[in-house]
């Protein structure tokens, strides 16, 4: 899906092309840091970035909404339906429903920032929070994960913040592993004071024309129902947020490759 948004000199512009654009005109990680540490500046930010996202919403809400009503159509216009027929119905409509939910819930959750300013947040404990909550997910339940970590290394971000951007990271090499294979996290002191956090897997890769498109919001290659595609694209936006960036590429040996790219944070978390 190619997200458009109209302007009156290039009526053809592309959400990824201005988030290019944007990217180029940032300033320096640190100012960027810094310029989001207000939780009104920050607040701005992130709904700016829903705007960038609004063209996706509206396509992929609007889908589940209009199969629920042609669902209530065809139940309404059949007499006698049948408890088999009538329990499929009431199946699609829930399930539809679900998405939308699942949907309205992860934006609203991204649109909302906390009143605490940003603090020393420790990397190997968002690491390792992140990978527990997976495991004791479905689909991480059975995975063979490894992490190595850095002591001492920290970022500046909000509660959460971090680990929800590690998260959506792992939880993606799971899904892509369907449940099995392994994933090796590593922490490492970076150039220019940052620290980089390295997530690998052993499943089938990135497509090469989909490298592109990954953080795009909606973008998914996944079957209806296993996720909304906006985990990867909202992590991507917390971690500008955070003075950062996100990469993704294939590893030589197989299986797909995320890279998180943070300033460090020199005080004490």
């Amino acid at each position: 899906m190619v997200f458009r948004l109209m302007t009156e000199n290039n009526p053809g512009h592309t959400c990824g092309a201005m988030r290019k654009d944007l990217a180029r005109n940032r300033s320096s990680p640190r100012r960027a840091a810094a310029r989001s540490s207000a939780p009104a500046d920050a607040q701005t930010q992130r709904l700016a970035s829903l705007g960038f996202m609004l063209a996706g919403v509206c396509h992929e809400v609007s889908n589940p909404l209009s199969a629920i009503h042609s669902m209530v159509q065809i139940l309404q216009s059949k007499r006698g339906v049948t408890p088999e027929t009538m329990e499929k119905g009431l199946a699609s409509i829930a399930s539809n429903i679900a998405r939308v939910l699942a949907i309205t819930r992860k934006l609203g959750d991204f649109s909302r920032v906390t009143g605490e300013a940003p603090a020393p947040v420790a990397v190997d404990a968002a690491v390792e929070a992140a990978i527990s909550l997976l495991r004791h997910s479905p689909v991480g339940s059975a995975l063979d994960a490894d992490y190595r970590g850095q002591p001492g290394a920290a970022v500046l971000a909000r509660p959460g913040e971090l680990e929800q951007v590690v998260f959506n990271i792992v939880l993606n090499a799971a899904q892509a592993m369907k449940g099995a294979g392994r994933m090796t996290a590593e922490s490492r002191l970076g150039p220019d004071e940052t620290v980089v956090l390295s997530v690998r897997d052993t499943g089938p890769g990135i497509p090469p024309e989909h490298l592109a498109r990954v953080f795009e919001p909606f973008f998914t290659t996944k079957r209806p129902g296993d996720g909304t595609g906006l985990g990867l694209a909202i992590g991507y936006e917390i971690a500008h947020e955070l003075g950062g960036t996100i990469r993704a590429s294939n590893s030589t040996d197989g299986g797909a490759c995320f890279e998180i790219v943070l300033p460090l944070c020199k005080e004490k978390s």
